[in-house]
């Protein structure tokens, strides 16, 4: 009989296609384990995933949805935008009122991720009195290491995470997390669960090398580690996190290659949302195009002229008024303006007509 290892991962019916590569790797690479994935959801139905369960059923693992209620959340925790929606902090609500009572420790991982080796020694590791386990700060951006300084907590990997959860019910209260969040936001000015647990969790948390369990791949961390140190990683972590930066760098929005990709394209291959990871790109691509449309009408050269010309006409007017000039004065100098205006457009266009004629 297999052992048993309880996972906590977030998603929502808009984005359920882009977990299904963590779903399918995490149930591939954990073959030793019975893997009971408890997915949190504000909106999930047992219909939406009936391509997971089947995934489920290959692999002798179970996926149980935990119902999360965003109207209840909203008021206590505040969210930075839509792309992150209530739902994912519902690891806040997770250890008192979410999980089943017989759950006693649970491994989270994010859905923008893809397992590559199997996590069950990490999931059993000994906390030694610690309420969680994760990766080392040494990946973690220095300027989230400063923040954490400031906020006098400890710095929190949340995207692979091992939680004593009896501990957790025991010496917190929900109350407790939420005072805490609290905290963070007016610091912060968002809820964010690394935050809010590195400061419950402080001198609490047992920390593992990351190169050897979790590397995140993005533009900042190849900037700062490099190609080389990251590949080498890919061989021996169990986790590659696809973390973005700005330019939001996905292995379903490539603006940015990194060789972890490919990974995660494995398993994308072989799932039934495969066509929906191209359109998605494509309607991504076509609004940025419709934006850069949108932006160079309104910064055309004609309407950059007219709005020099209107400040220019303000500037004259209002230096005609103080210095008391006669009426006359301002036509005449308008109409020079006119005239100078009208001879610079007719050269221009004599010579977009001599070019195109060579």
């Amino acid at each position: 009989m297999k052992p048993r290892m309880n996972v906590y991962l977030t998603t929502a019916k808009r984005v359920l296609g882009y977990a299904y590569p963590m779903v399918y790797s995490l149930f591939e690479q954990n073959q030793d384990s019975e893997v009971y994935l408890y997915l949190a959801s504000e909106d999930l139905a047992e219909t939406d995933i009936l391509e997971e369960k089947k995934l489920a059923d290959k692999y002798g693992a179970h996926i149980i949805i935990l119902h999360f209620d965003e109207e209840m959340a909203k008021g206590k925790i505040i969210s930075v935008s839509e792309h992150w929606p209530l739902g994912t902090l519902s690891c806040y609500w997770l250890f008192h009122e979410l999980l089943p009572s017989e759950v006693d420790r649970i491994l989270a991982l994010e859905s923008d991720a893809v397992v590559t080796g199997s996590l069950r020694e990490f999931y059993d590791i000994d906390l030694e009195g610690c309420y969680a386990a994760c990766p080392d700060p040494e990946h973690k951006p220095l300027s989230h290491r400063k923040l954490m300084e400031q906020l006098k907590g400890d710095v929190l990997t949340f995207v692979v995470s091992v939680y004593d959860v009896e501990a957790i019910r025991r010496d917190f209260s929900l109350e407790q997390i939420l005072n805490v969040d609290g905290f963070v936001v007016k610091k912060f000015g968002h809820s964010q669960q690394e935050l809010t647990f590195g400061i419950l969790f402080k001198a609490r948390i047992k920390f593992l090398p990351a190169g050897s369990l979790c590397v995140e791949e993005n533009k900042q961390s190849m900037e700062v580690m490099g190609i080389d140190y990251l590949m080498a990683c890919e061989e021996s972590c169990k986790v590659l996190h696809f973390s973005s930066t700005k330019a939001r760098e996905k292995p379903w929005n490539p603006v940015y290659m990194m060789p972890g990709y490919e990974k995660w394209w494995r398993y994308a291959k072989k799932s039934p949302y495969y066509k929906e990871y191209f359109r998605g790109q494509w309607d991504m691509e076509g609004k940025r195009e419709e934006g850069i449309e949108d932006l160079k009408k309104n910064i055309t050269w004609k309407k950059t002229l007219l709005m020099i010309l209107a400040v220019y006409t303000g500037l004259v007017a209002g230096a005609g008024i103080i210095s008391g000039k006669p009426f006359l004065w301002l036509i005449v100098v308008l109409g020079a303006l006119a005239l100078a205006v009208g001879i610079t457009v007719l050269v221009r266009k004599a010579f977009i007509l001599i070019r195109n004629k060579l």
